[in-house]
Protein backbone atom coordinates (compact mmCIF):
# COMPACT_ATOMS: atom_id res chain seq x y z
CA UNK A 1 0.00 0.00 0.00
CA UNK A 2 1.40 3.62 -0.96
CA UNK A 3 1.98 6.48 1.91
CA UNK A 4 -1.14 8.39 2.00
CA UNK A 5 -3.67 5.38 1.08
CA UNK A 6 -6.34 4.39 3.43
CA UNK A 7 -6.92 0.97 4.69
CA UNK A 8 -11.03 0.55 4.05
CA UNK A 9 -11.43 -2.81 4.22
CA UNK A 10 -12.46 -2.49 7.77
CA UNK A 11 -14.80 0.37 7.31
CA UNK A 12 -18.53 -0.46 7.57
CA UNK A 13 -20.66 -0.35 3.99
CA UNK A 14 -22.85 2.10 5.27
CA UNK A 15 -19.84 4.50 6.92
CA UNK A 16 -17.81 7.35 5.51
CA UNK A 17 -14.47 7.99 5.86
CA UNK A 18 -13.10 11.50 5.42
CA UNK A 19 -9.75 11.40 4.54
CA UNK A 20 -7.28 14.11 5.93
CA UNK A 21 -7.04 16.35 2.68
CA UNK A 22 -11.08 16.39 2.22
CA UNK A 23 -11.18 16.82 6.20
CA UNK A 24 -8.97 19.98 6.42
CA UNK A 25 -10.59 21.74 3.33
CA UNK A 26 -14.02 20.71 5.36
CA UNK A 27 -12.99 23.00 8.80
CA UNK A 28 -11.42 25.59 6.75
CA UNK A 29 -15.21 26.02 5.19
CA UNK A 30 -17.17 25.77 8.09
CA UNK A 31 -18.41 29.10 10.35
CA UNK A 32 -15.96 29.35 12.94
CA UNK A 33 -15.59 31.61 16.13
CA UNK A 34 -12.33 34.69 15.64
CA UNK A 35 -9.89 34.81 17.99
CA UNK A 36 -10.33 38.64 19.31
CA UNK A 37 -7.23 41.22 19.03
CA UNK A 38 -6.95 44.54 19.60
CA UNK A 39 -6.98 45.35 15.80
CA UNK A 40 -9.76 42.31 14.84
CA UNK A 41 -12.60 45.01 14.91
CA UNK A 42 -10.52 47.42 12.37
CA UNK A 43 -9.71 44.59 9.94
CA UNK A 44 -13.33 43.62 10.16
CA UNK A 45 -14.42 47.24 9.44
CA UNK A 46 -12.16 47.51 6.89
CA UNK A 47 -13.13 44.62 5.16
CA UNK A 48 -16.85 45.60 5.37
CA UNK A 49 -15.47 48.41 3.34
CA UNK A 50 -13.79 47.10 0.84
CA UNK A 51 -16.23 44.38 0.19
CA UNK A 52 -19.03 47.93 0.13
CA UNK A 53 -17.31 49.33 -2.74
CA UNK A 54 -16.16 47.09 -4.73
CA UNK A 55 -18.10 43.90 -4.32
CA UNK A 56 -21.82 44.36 -2.23
CA UNK A 57 -22.33 47.52 -4.31
CA UNK A 58 -21.42 46.32 -7.71
CA UNK A 59 -23.36 42.96 -7.55
CA UNK A 60 -26.67 44.85 -5.91
CA UNK A 61 -26.77 47.49 -9.21
CA UNK A 62 -26.49 44.14 -11.35
CA UNK A 63 -29.65 42.21 -9.76
CA UNK A 64 -27.22 39.44 -8.06
CA UNK A 65 -28.87 36.54 -6.98
CA UNK A 66 -26.46 36.16 -4.14
CA UNK A 67 -27.09 39.97 -2.68
CA UNK A 68 -28.63 39.49 1.17
CA UNK A 69 -29.56 41.13 3.44
CA UNK A 70 -26.09 41.19 5.25
CA UNK A 71 -24.62 43.26 2.37
CA UNK A 72 -27.48 45.54 2.54
CA UNK A 73 -26.56 46.51 5.87
CA UNK A 74 -23.15 46.40 5.08
CA UNK A 75 -23.85 48.81 2.60
CA UNK A 76 -24.78 51.55 5.36
CA UNK A 77 -21.03 52.54 6.00
CA UNK A 78 -20.70 54.35 2.41
CA UNK A 79 -23.45 56.52 3.19
CA UNK A 80 -22.31 57.31 6.51
CA UNK A 81 -18.51 58.07 5.65
CA UNK A 82 -19.66 59.76 2.14
CA UNK A 83 -22.50 62.14 4.90
CA UNK A 84 -19.44 62.79 7.41
CA UNK A 85 -17.16 63.96 4.68
CA UNK A 86 -19.96 66.30 3.24
CA UNK A 87 -20.57 67.55 7.19
CA UNK A 88 -16.83 68.01 7.28
CA UNK A 89 -15.82 69.89 3.77
CA UNK A 90 -19.65 71.98 4.75
CA UNK A 91 -17.51 75.20 5.46
CA UNK A 92 -14.03 74.18 5.47
CA UNK A 93 -14.16 73.52 1.78
CA UNK A 94 -16.34 76.36 0.77
CA UNK A 95 -14.60 78.83 2.62
CA UNK A 96 -11.36 78.45 0.12
CA UNK A 97 -13.09 80.93 -2.23
CA UNK A 98 -13.97 83.59 0.63
CA UNK A 99 -11.89 86.79 1.16
CA UNK A 100 -9.79 86.68 4.45
CA UNK A 101 -12.04 88.46 6.74
CA UNK A 102 -15.04 86.14 5.48
CA UNK A 103 -12.67 82.91 5.27
CA UNK A 104 -11.29 83.50 9.31
CA UNK A 105 -15.11 83.43 10.62
CA UNK A 106 -15.94 80.46 7.95
CA UNK A 107 -13.49 78.54 9.34
CA UNK A 108 -14.61 78.88 13.04
CA UNK A 109 -18.06 76.65 12.50
CA UNK A 110 -16.00 74.46 10.04
CA UNK A 111 -13.71 73.44 12.71
CA UNK A 112 -16.21 73.00 15.15
CA UNK A 113 -18.40 70.49 12.37
CA UNK A 114 -15.01 68.62 11.95
CA UNK A 115 -15.11 67.60 15.30
CA UNK A 116 -18.38 67.46 15.66
CA UNK A 117 -19.00 64.56 12.90
CA UNK A 118 -15.92 62.77 14.39
CA UNK A 119 -16.99 63.17 18.02
CA UNK A 120 -20.20 62.40 17.41
CA UNK A 121 -19.51 58.65 15.70
CA UNK A 122 -16.80 58.38 18.59
CA UNK A 123 -19.07 58.87 20.55
CA UNK A 124 -21.26 55.86 19.68
CA UNK A 125 -18.89 53.87 19.17
CA UNK A 126 -17.81 54.44 23.01
CA UNK A 127 -21.42 54.49 24.06
CA UNK A 128 -21.76 50.45 22.80
CA UNK A 129 -17.92 49.76 24.01
CA UNK A 130 -18.36 50.54 27.28
CA UNK A 131 -21.64 48.62 27.97
CA UNK A 132 -20.12 45.61 26.35
CA UNK A 133 -17.67 45.64 28.29
CA UNK A 134 -19.06 46.23 31.42
CA UNK A 135 -21.12 42.91 30.68
CA UNK A 136 -18.23 41.02 29.83
CA UNK A 137 -16.64 41.58 32.91
CA UNK A 138 -19.89 40.97 34.70
CA UNK A 139 -20.67 38.28 33.20
CA UNK A 140 -17.93 36.12 31.35
CA UNK A 141 -20.63 37.10 27.69
CA UNK A 142 -18.94 39.12 25.28
CA UNK A 143 -21.33 40.58 23.12
CA UNK A 144 -18.70 41.21 20.18
CA UNK A 145 -17.24 37.92 20.48
CA UNK A 146 -17.08 37.89 16.51
CA UNK A 147 -17.20 34.68 14.27
CA UNK A 148 -16.69 34.03 10.54
CA UNK A 149 -19.33 32.40 8.12
CA UNK A 150 -18.92 30.80 4.80
CA UNK A 151 -21.47 31.60 2.20
CA UNK A 152 -21.74 29.23 -0.90
CA UNK A 153 -22.99 31.49 -3.59
CA UNK A 154 -25.27 30.57 -6.76
CA UNK A 155 -23.95 30.15 -9.94
CA UNK A 156 -25.25 33.46 -11.92
CA UNK A 157 -24.68 32.35 -15.06
CA UNK A 158 -24.83 28.55 -16.83
CA UNK A 159 -21.30 27.05 -16.47
CA UNK A 160 -20.37 29.29 -13.67
CA UNK A 161 -18.50 27.21 -11.03
CA UNK A 162 -20.57 27.82 -7.03
CA UNK A 163 -18.05 30.37 -5.27
CA UNK A 164 -17.66 30.78 -1.50
CA UNK A 165 -17.14 34.00 0.44
CA UNK A 166 -16.99 35.70 3.88
CA UNK A 167 -19.07 37.23 6.24
CA UNK A 168 -18.23 38.35 9.44
CA UNK A 169 -21.01 38.47 12.38
CA UNK A 170 -21.41 38.33 15.83
CA UNK A 171 -22.03 35.30 17.79
CA UNK A 172 -25.09 37.16 19.86
CA UNK A 173 -26.15 39.37 17.45
CA UNK A 174 -29.28 37.53 17.31
CA UNK A 175 -31.01 37.56 20.53
CA UNK A 176 -33.68 34.95 19.31
CA UNK A 177 -31.07 32.79 17.57
CA UNK A 178 -27.24 32.93 18.90
CA UNK A 179 -24.92 30.65 17.53
CA UNK A 180 -24.23 28.43 20.93
CA UNK A 181 -23.13 25.73 17.98
CA UNK A 182 -20.33 27.73 17.38
CA UNK A 183 -19.41 27.84 21.04
CA UNK A 184 -19.68 23.89 21.30
CA UNK A 185 -17.37 23.75 18.64
CA UNK A 186 -15.21 26.31 20.29
CA UNK A 187 -15.19 23.92 23.39
CA UNK A 188 -14.55 20.68 21.51
CA UNK A 189 -11.18 21.87 19.86
CA UNK A 190 -9.54 21.93 23.10
CA UNK A 191 -11.18 19.05 24.23
CA UNK A 192 -14.50 19.95 26.66
CA UNK A 193 -17.40 21.13 24.46
CA UNK A 194 -18.80 22.61 27.93
CA UNK A 195 -15.89 24.61 28.03
CA UNK A 196 -17.38 27.61 27.61
CA UNK A 197 -20.75 27.27 30.06
CA UNK A 198 -18.93 25.90 33.04
CA UNK A 199 -17.14 29.27 32.66
CA UNK A 200 -20.22 31.09 32.26
CA UNK A 201 -21.74 28.71 35.23
CA UNK A 202 -18.71 29.88 37.30
CA UNK A 203 -19.88 33.44 36.72
CA UNK A 204 -23.17 32.79 38.24
CA UNK A 205 -22.29 31.48 40.88
CA UNK A 206 -21.97 27.99 40.61
CA UNK A 207 -18.42 26.86 42.21
CA UNK A 208 -19.13 22.85 41.33
CA UNK A 209 -19.28 21.97 37.95
CA UNK A 210 -22.72 20.99 36.53
CA UNK A 211 -23.75 17.75 34.62
CA UNK A 212 -25.33 20.15 31.80
CA UNK A 213 -24.33 23.91 32.04
CA UNK A 214 -25.86 24.78 28.44
CA UNK A 215 -29.66 24.22 29.81
CA UNK A 216 -28.87 25.97 32.81
CA UNK A 217 -26.84 29.48 31.57
CA UNK A 218 -28.83 29.16 27.69
CA UNK A 219 -31.43 31.26 29.43
CA UNK A 220 -29.71 33.53 31.40
CA UNK A 221 -27.21 34.57 28.14
CA UNK A 222 -30.20 35.34 26.15
CA UNK A 223 -31.84 37.67 29.29
CA UNK A 224 -28.49 39.32 29.48
CA UNK A 225 -28.31 40.40 25.38
CA UNK A 226 -31.97 41.18 24.95
CA UNK A 227 -31.89 43.63 28.04
CA UNK A 228 -28.09 44.38 26.22
CA UNK A 229 -29.74 45.24 23.14
CA UNK A 230 -32.43 47.74 24.38
CA UNK A 231 -29.63 49.62 26.39
CA UNK A 232 -27.25 50.07 23.33
CA UNK A 233 -28.77 52.46 21.28
CA UNK A 234 -29.82 55.02 24.69
CA UNK A 235 -25.88 54.59 26.13
CA UNK A 236 -24.65 54.92 22.28
CA UNK A 237 -26.44 58.45 21.73
CA UNK A 238 -26.45 59.91 25.06
CA UNK A 239 -22.33 59.49 24.43
CA UNK A 240 -22.70 60.53 20.81
CA UNK A 241 -24.64 63.81 22.25
CA UNK A 242 -22.00 64.70 24.44
CA UNK A 243 -19.29 64.29 22.21
CA UNK A 244 -20.95 66.61 19.71
CA UNK A 245 -21.93 69.00 22.58
CA UNK A 246 -17.93 69.14 23.50
CA UNK A 247 -16.92 70.22 19.77
CA UNK A 248 -19.41 72.85 19.92
CA UNK A 249 -17.24 74.75 22.91
CA UNK A 250 -15.43 77.81 22.02
CA UNK A 251 -11.82 75.65 22.77
CA UNK A 252 -12.58 73.96 19.29
CA UNK A 253 -13.15 77.30 17.58
CA UNK A 254 -9.43 77.78 17.20
CA UNK A 255 -6.97 75.96 15.41
CA UNK A 256 -5.22 72.91 16.93
CA UNK A 257 -1.40 73.62 16.20
CA UNK A 258 1.31 71.07 15.09
CA UNK A 259 4.93 72.13 16.32
CA UNK A 260 6.95 73.05 13.56
CA UNK A 261 10.16 72.08 14.34
CA UNK A 262 11.74 68.35 16.06
CA UNK A 263 11.26 64.83 14.39
CA UNK A 264 7.70 63.48 12.93
CA UNK A 265 7.21 61.56 16.61
CA UNK A 266 8.03 64.98 18.43
CA UNK A 267 5.35 66.93 16.34
CA UNK A 268 3.42 64.11 17.15
CA UNK A 269 3.35 64.18 21.06
CA UNK A 270 3.06 67.70 20.49
CA UNK A 271 0.30 67.97 18.31
CA UNK A 272 -1.75 65.40 20.72
CA UNK A 273 -0.52 67.25 23.79
CA UNK A 274 -2.03 70.46 22.23
CA UNK A 275 -5.27 68.47 21.14
CA UNK A 276 -5.89 67.00 25.20
CA UNK A 277 -5.61 70.72 26.08
CA UNK A 278 -8.19 71.64 23.89
CA UNK A 279 -10.23 68.57 24.96
CA UNK A 280 -10.12 69.58 28.90
CA UNK A 281 -10.43 73.00 28.19
CA UNK A 282 -13.53 72.14 25.93
CA UNK A 283 -15.11 69.79 29.06
CA UNK A 284 -14.70 72.37 32.04
CA UNK A 285 -16.61 74.66 29.80
CA UNK A 286 -19.40 72.62 28.91
CA UNK A 287 -19.70 71.57 32.66
CA UNK A 288 -19.24 74.98 34.27
CA UNK A 289 -21.60 76.93 31.38
CA UNK A 290 -19.11 79.39 30.30
CA UNK A 291 -21.56 81.09 28.09
CA UNK A 292 -21.59 84.37 28.83
CA UNK A 293 -25.49 84.94 27.82
CA UNK A 294 -26.55 81.56 29.46
CA UNK A 295 -24.51 80.75 31.84
CA UNK A 296 -27.09 78.90 34.31
CA UNK A 297 -29.22 77.15 31.44
CA UNK A 298 -25.63 76.35 29.70
CA UNK A 299 -24.40 74.85 33.05
CA UNK A 300 -27.61 72.84 33.53
CA UNK A 301 -27.61 71.56 29.96
CA UNK A 302 -23.72 70.69 30.08
CA UNK A 303 -23.61 68.76 33.32
CA UNK A 304 -27.23 66.89 32.15
CA UNK A 305 -25.12 65.62 29.15
CA UNK A 306 -22.10 64.84 31.29
CA UNK A 307 -23.69 62.63 33.86
CA UNK A 308 -26.42 61.45 31.61
CA UNK A 309 -24.02 59.40 29.24
CA UNK A 310 -22.62 58.09 32.40
CA UNK A 311 -25.23 57.25 33.86
CA UNK A 312 -26.83 55.29 31.10
CA UNK A 313 -23.40 53.26 30.59
CA UNK A 314 -24.02 52.52 34.59
CA UNK A 315 -27.86 51.92 34.37
CA UNK A 316 -27.43 49.68 31.25
CA UNK A 317 -24.78 47.10 32.90
CA UNK A 318 -26.19 47.12 36.11
CA UNK A 319 -29.86 46.19 34.18
CA UNK A 320 -28.40 44.06 31.87
CA UNK A 321 -26.36 41.62 34.87
CA UNK A 322 -28.93 42.22 37.37
CA UNK A 323 -30.40 38.63 38.53
CA UNK A 324 -27.75 36.83 36.89
CA UNK A 325 -26.06 35.44 39.57
CA UNK A 326 -28.93 32.65 40.29
CA UNK A 327 -26.88 30.19 42.11
CA UNK A 328 -27.74 31.56 45.56
CA UNK A 329 -31.14 30.50 44.94
CA UNK A 330 -31.07 27.20 44.17
CA UNK A 331 -32.11 24.68 46.01
CA UNK A 332 -29.45 22.60 47.89
CA UNK A 333 -29.71 18.92 45.62
CA UNK A 334 -26.58 17.54 47.10
CA UNK A 335 -26.48 14.16 48.80
CA UNK A 336 -24.52 13.99 52.07
CA UNK A 337 -23.00 10.55 51.89
CA UNK A 338 -22.67 10.29 55.56
CA UNK A 339 -26.26 10.62 56.11
CA UNK A 340 -29.00 7.83 56.03
CA UNK A 341 -32.37 8.64 53.70
CA UNK A 342 -35.23 7.20 54.49
CA UNK A 343 -37.26 6.08 50.83
CA UNK A 344 -41.09 7.27 50.75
Amino acid sequence: MQTGQVKTENIPKNAYYVQAKPEKELSNTSDTIIKKTPLTGARITLSKLVNDVFVYAPKGMKGSRNSNFYEFLSLGLIPNIVGSAMLIALFNAANKGFKMPDRAFAAIPGRKMAFGVVFYALGKWLGAKFLNKGVHLKTGIDPEMPYKKFVTELPENTGDKALTRIEYHRVFESVDFPRFDLLNKMGEKKGNRNLWWDKIARKMGFKDPLNCPEQMVQDKVREVNTKLGAARPISSFAWAALGVALAAQEPFEKKIKMPVSGTTAQKLQGFGRNFATTLKDSFLDLYNGNNKKFTTASKIVGRTLIFGAAASTILGIYNATRGFKIAKNQPDTQIDLNKEYEVQ
